[in-house]
């Protein structure tokens, strides 16, 4: 079976940067490949055509290559892969989420997801990718956003009855590769003895995974980001084709890594 990479979406922003950097860590964690990603394309059919596709392509390999030797740098032994795509960020990006085990981007935190990822195009990638997406803050307790150390993951859990199986394994698996906690979290009236029992199942899994259920009465987006503060990533779901209030709060405000999982 052909492992999937790693990809990381960079335009040359320190958001950008802090993107490539957490999804190197997280190839050389899963022992995968690292691919990055430069969308050069038009991002709208309404911009005027210009015939600049060369100089705008050895930008973008430019960009690439830049990015690939500062990683090299830290992880020499990476298998780094480069990929300059002349067909929009968004068409670019949705793409290659096809083929890769997550897609790493860049985020400002309050502002909108930088560079070639503006506006409503953060948005509709977060909620319409393929394989899971992880928002990498340019700030942090490290240089690539993650604040690494014995910080535990978080994962954020809705429908005890029914949990999402796609949304757990990324969880644990997150969890065990870091060998650190997982704090299990569900905002509602249910008992901690509850949550257990809905993640029973990948406890039994993952048994190296230390396993923390929580059950905290109050709204999600509160409660979520307040088990977040010191997290070394924070994991939720999404439906098919959207981001919910509880996703767009977390990667507006959370200052960890926030990693969204479509629903299985």
């Amino acid at each position: 079976m052909t492992l999937l990479p790693v990809t990381a979406g960079v335009d040359g922003s320190a958001e950008g940067s802090a993107a490539a950097h957490w999804a190197a860590e997280e190839a050389v964690r899963r022992g995968l490949r690292l691919r990055l990603v430069h969308g050069w394309g038009l991002a709208s059919p309404l911009e005027p055509v210009v015939d600049r596709a060369s100089d705008e392509q050895r930008r973008a390999q430019r960009l690439l290559r830049e990015a690939q030797e500062a990683l090299l740098e830290r992880h020499p032994r990476l298998n780094v892969s480069l990929e300059a795509l002349a067909d929009g960020p968004r068409t670019a990006l949705l793409d290659v989420s096809h083929d890769s085990e997550l897609l790493v981007l860049g985020s400002r935190g309050l502002s909108p997801l930088a560079g070639f990822l503006l506006g409503s195009v953060s948005g509709h990638i977060v909620g319409s990718t393929a394989c899971p997406v992880v928002v990498v803050r340019s700030s942090g307790g490290t240089a690539n956003g993650d604040p690494g150390g014995d910080a535990e993951v978080v994962v954020g859990l809705k429908h005890l009855d029914r949990p999402d199986e796609a949304l757990l394994e990324f969880a644990f698996t997150a969890a065990a590769g870091r060998r650190v906690p997982l704090r299990v979290v569900h905002a509602g009236e249910e008992h901690d003895t509850a949550v257990g029992a809905a993640v029973a199942r990948w406890r039994a899994a993952h048994p190296q995974v230390v396993v923390v259920e929580t059950a905290v009465a109050g709204s999600a987006s509160p409660v979520l980001l307040a088990a977040a503060a010191d997290a070394a990533l924070v994991v939720v779901g999404r439906g098919r084709s959207r981001v919910g209030p509880v996703v767009h709060g977390l990667l507006h405000h959370a200052h960890s890594p926030v990693a969204v999982v479509p629903r299985s």
